[in-house]
């Protein structure tokens, strides 16, 4: 006999089934039996108010027979002992459509049966497609209503706070976005965090905390306009769509609820509690093309809300330096796979030879031209899209380390930067080594101690703790990949990383080898990294060499390998 969680499991999986077989007349024998598995009535409703479905709880419970309620208006079926809606069955049933919003859960009322019996229900009305929606309901005892739900309610909704959970929240803003996008319409949305929940928690308990996610909840719900949909995002998040609203709007709305929370503080087991929330605001079309892109913004903006000092919302309308647009044109072209790298050549600073080459991010215009690192970065650090750049280039960099070896046997290092973004994605990571050694098979390298792959890490992005470090870094090491330091003597420098990681490569910071054939201050900190590189058996590497006299004052000091635009600029 199954378990519970895997009966729930056939539940949730059986449904989706259900919800697949509604634009097919065909299936709706097969649909029946699906539906009938449950205790609660399902009622599947077309565009026009008429019942296409009907399962057998339904009809049990409503006195109807399966095929006399088929292509009958609902309100005849599902019959409300008094007035209990404002509008009719029809309209509600088009606006859940429109909207992609559920309606509902409608707690404790009567309906009459065929038999005009009345009976206690719960119900609610979600969207399945766009043309269907799909009623659940179950039968209420006197005693125990409170407890029971119908079994969509149970999927859809955040047990907790008994708002739409994220899931839900995530197939409504799809269906919302699709209804716009084709209609040309606006929509936006909000991400709402409660500012310093922790020690809410830690100061009152979490019985305390949970109280206050619910009663917060009511607040918002009580604020936001009829047509908005606020659910419960994850811990102290909610997010709320705003159906035909441009970002004025949206900023307007947003501000409302902040200010509601701020100014009246909650009142739970005797204790006033103060609350303020920062809300990330962003806008379709304004600052996205799907909802993914939406969420995003929403998220970065909620992040620069926090930053300067919480109890505030943040849009893009007061980001400074273009940073969604550029995000915009980052995702389009990480969608059409014009995120491309170039390649510099790094040689040997006595001989002049090459040694090694580093591949760098561009972004390729339509025009062919390409979009350089330093305009885009500071954006894909923001938008949290540093980890699909890393892939997309480390990508296309083992498959041009193979193609090298494959021609011309050439098995220098390729170096490439790896950020603590993509380290932090193990499913990437798992995906990357994979690849890689397919194409070190291909080469012969496979028994390989020392692969001819070299990732460089900034320690400005892996400051923390050195066992997270080390297990971020375990995959790459144990395949035989070397690493090197990056940005070395940036101001966020730690020596311990040079005792405790197998480090092979060292890279000056670019903005000291600018300066070090002017400065002797520059040069004497050069001096001593080098030297303590070299007591380790260490490769230095200088990147930005632009002039004759910065190379030779880097042959004086003994630096092993260099780059820059004055030996060689890079190329695709």
């Amino acid at each position: 006999m199954a378990n519970p969680k895997q009966r729930a499991s056939d539940q949730i999986e059986s449904t989706s089934s259900v919800v697949s077989l509604f634009g097919d007349p065909r299936a709706d024998d097969y649909a029946e039996d699906l539906l009938s598995i449950y205790y609660d009535g399902a009622i599947g409703i077309n565009k026009k108010g008429e019942i296409i479905f009907i399962n057998k709880t339904a009809s049990k419970i409503t006195g109807w027979l399966q095929l006399d309620a088929k292509g009958k208006p609902l309100e005849n079926v599902f019959q409300f002992c008094n007035d209990v809606l404002e509008q009719s069955y029809l309209k509600i049933v088009n606006k859940i459509i429109d909207s992609g919003n559920t309606f509902g859960p409608i707690k404790k009322h009567l309906i009459r049966t065929k038999k005009n019996v009345d009976i206690l229900v719960d119900f609610s009305i979600s969207p399945l497609d766009e043309n269907t929606v799909i009623l659940m309901f179950h039968k209420l005892s006197a005693i125990n209503s409170d407890k029971q739900r119908p079994l969509l309610y149970q999927f859809s909704h955040d047990t907790l706070t008994r708002t739409p959970n994220r899931n839900t929240l995530q197939q409504s803003i799809t269906h919302l976005h699709n209804d716009y996008k084709y209609r040309d319409k606006t929509y936006s949305v909000l991400l709402l965090d409660i500012d310093r929940f922790k020690l809410i928690n830690d100061q009152y308990g979490h019985k305390t905390g949970d109280q206050l996610l619910q009663v917060i909840a009511e607040r918002l719900q009580f604020i936001i306009r009829d047509k908005d949909n606020l659910g419960r995002w994850g811990g102290e998040e909610f997010l709320c769509m705003l159906p035909d609203a441009d970002l004025d709007t949206a900023c307007k709305i947003a501000q409302r609820l902040c200010n509601s929370l701020a100014e009246d503080p909650f009142k739970l087991d005797n204790e006033t509690i103060p609350v303020t929330l920062s809300i990330g605001v962003s806008n379709f079309p304004e600052d996205g093309n799907s909802p993914e892109e939406l969420f995003r913004v929403a998220d970065a903006t909620l992040h620069q809300a926090k930053q300067n000092g919480r109890n505030r919302i943040h849009s893009s309308q007061q980001s400074t330096g273009k940073i969604f647009s550029v995000g915009t044109l980052l995702e389009n072209a990480l969608k059409e796979d014009r995120v491309t790298p170039v390649y510099q050549p790094i040689f040997d600073i006595f001989t002049g030879q090459q040694v090694a080459e580093e591949a760098l991010a561009r972004i390729q215009e339509k025009d062919g031209s390409l979009i350089e690192a330093h305009s885009f970065i500071d954006a894909a650090i923001e938008l949290q899209m540093v980890h699909r750049i890393d892939y997309q280039i480390i990508n296309k960099m083992l498959s041009r380390c193979s193609e090298n070896f494959a021609y011309s046997k050439n098995d220098l290092p390729h170096f490439v930067n790896v950020s603590a973004d993509l380290l932090r994605h193990p499913q990437l990571v798992q995906e990357l080594l994979q690849y890689a050694k397919l194409k070190c098979e291909e080469c012969g390298h496979s028994e390989c101690e020392s692969k001819p792959i070299v990732i460089e890490i900034t320690e400005q992005e892996l400051l923390g703790d050195m066992a997270e470090v080390k297990n971020l870094l375990a995959p790459f090491i144990e395949f035989g990949i070397p690493l090197a330091i990056d940005d070395f003597g940036s101001g966020y420098s730690s020596l311990t990383y040079l005792a405790d990681l197998p480090i092979s490569y060292l890279k000056f910071d670019g903005s000291l080898i600018k300066r070090v054939a002017y400065e002797d201050r520059a040069r004497k900190i050069i001096n001593g990294i080098q030297k303590m590189a070299e007591s380790l058996d260490l490769i230095t590497i200088a990147e930005h060499i632009e002039d004759q006299k910065t190379l030779d004052v880097l042959r004086a000091l003994g630096v092993s390998w260099g780059q820059g635009y004055f030996s060689a600029k890079p190329a695709e």
